[in-house]
């Protein structure tokens, strides 16, 4: 129970509660993940996407604050990311939250070194300070949902910051990928979300992984 180490139980959800949540219809989807309170990075993204044939649908899944720890950038970053669609991550849960036992809220496996989690909380604190003179965008990040799902030319997209089954899993990382029991989980999560892909950010490391059944996955 360390902070940063474990999730709590409201973190959790189940697949099923994905495949029920209403469906996003776009041309184009950009799924934005792991902003960390990066400006320039968000300045970006909206440039790429008004150059756009046709106007994306920009999905924020989660931690889009990070190092927005003075309060211009912590204003600038969530009232830009709040115009459009926003998933709430660990970060802005724990901001969101009076609650200070979970720490960055993390969830981090036993291989993620201590110095990280020791950091990583010591980030959250800051921030923390820094949310709490904005309670309206408090109360905006607490009222954010988990996960999203969408449809890109009949291409079913579960959207969500952790795994399938909590907002800070760490079942889509590199590491539990690279073994059997992690991909039939994996092909599992696809299955009962009824999801042709998932698109997670919350372990910061790229991994992309095909499964074919009946369909490309």
């Amino acid at each position: 129970m360390q902070p940063g180490r474990y999730c709590p139980i409201h973190y959790r959800y189940t697949p099923a509660d994905i495949a029920a949540a209403d469906e996003l219809h776009a041309s184009c989807l950009y799924v934005i993940g792991g902003l960390y309170g990066n400006g320039p990075a968000l300045d970006t993204i909206l440039e790429l996407a008004a150059h756009e044939p046709v106007a994306p649908v920009l999905v924020f899944n989660g931690d889009f604050n990070w190092f927005n720890v003075d309060g211009g950038s912590f204003a600038a970053i969530n009232r830009e990311v709040l115009k459009h669609v926003a998933l709430r991550g660990n970060v802005e849960t724990e901001l969101a939250s009076a609650d200070e036992t979970a720490g960055c809220g993390c969830g981090y496996p036993d291989f993620v070194d201590d110095a990280d989690v020791t950091r990583s909380n010591a980030i959250m604190k800051i921030l923390r300070a820094t949310a709490a003179g904005f309670e309206g965008l408090r109360q905006q990040l607490r009222r954010l949902p988990m996960y999203a799902r969408a449809n890109v030319g009949g291409m079913r997209i579960a959207i969500v910051h952790g795994d399938c089954e909590s907002l800070a899993g760490w079942g889509l990382s590199q590491e539990a990928l690279a073994n059997t029991a992690g991909q039939e989980r994996a092909a599992e999560w696809l299955e009962r979300a009824r999801a042709d892909v998932i698109a997670s950010s919350h372990t910061c490391l790229p991994v992309l992984q095909n499964r074919v059944a009946t369909r490309r996955r």
